[in-house]
This record gives C-alpha cells, structure tokens and sequence, in this order.
C-alpha cells in the first residue's frame, strides 16, 4: 500500500504541490489544537510554573508519531503526554485508538463493494 504521508518542504506554492501543502497545514494546526487541549486540560502553559503546590500534573513530551486518515489524505501526529495525574488524560480532538475520521470509515465498504480491492 502507498505511504501518502506528507513529508513539509519548502516548496513554491503551485497548483502540482497544492494538495500536499494544504495537508502539511492541517498537519501543523491540528498538532497546535493538541497543544492547546493540554495547555488547558493542565491550566498553565508549557515551561510555566505551578501557582500552587496542590496543582499536579506534567507534561512529558510526546508519544510515538500516529498516522491519521483522513478523506484527503494521511497525516502523522504526536499526541502530547501528561504525568501525574490521578484520571488518565484522554484527548477530545484525537481518542486512542482511532486511526481514520467518521467519513473514511464509511467510504471504505462502498470502495470495497465496488472492486477497489482487486
């Protein structure tokens, strides 16, 4: 199967490199949307100092890349981690264990249905 990750090089913006440059911005906005999920799941930025000594919670840097599916293609995203905590941190944007959007996992059986798999 093709690896159809996008892989950001600064190239000219023209119409042949369109579709990989619009996938690295989404790339780069959705890994920021994570960021920002874990900056206020723990209420403080990152390298800010705790205001209070009851404050738990770490960030620990980021797990193994994870490839998304989405309808225009595929991105590669680290999920930030978080230590210290007594409940598990579980992002809204990207859940464990899903690997492609609502959309794609739909498409697929109609794909299938219609030879896609021969």
């Amino acid at each position: 199967m093709k690896d159809n990750t996008i892989i950001c090089i600064e190239q000219p913006l023209c119409f042949e490199t369109l579709e990989s440059t619009m996938r690295c911005q989404i790339q780069e906005w959705m890994q920021s949307i994570l960021n920002e999920e874990v900056t206020e799941f723990l209420g403080r930025m990152k390298s800010e100092r705790r205001k209070a000594v009851d404050d738990v919670g770490y960030r620990n840097g980021y797990g193994a890349p994870r490839k998304l599916t989405l309808s225009s293609g595929t991105i590669e995203l680290r999920r930030p981690r978080v230590r210290g905590l007594e409940q598990r941190f579980e992002s809204r944007i990207l859940p464990l264990f899903k690997r492609r959007t609502n959309e794609v996992s739909e498409l697929l059986p109609e794909l299938y249905l219609h030879g896609l798999s021969c």
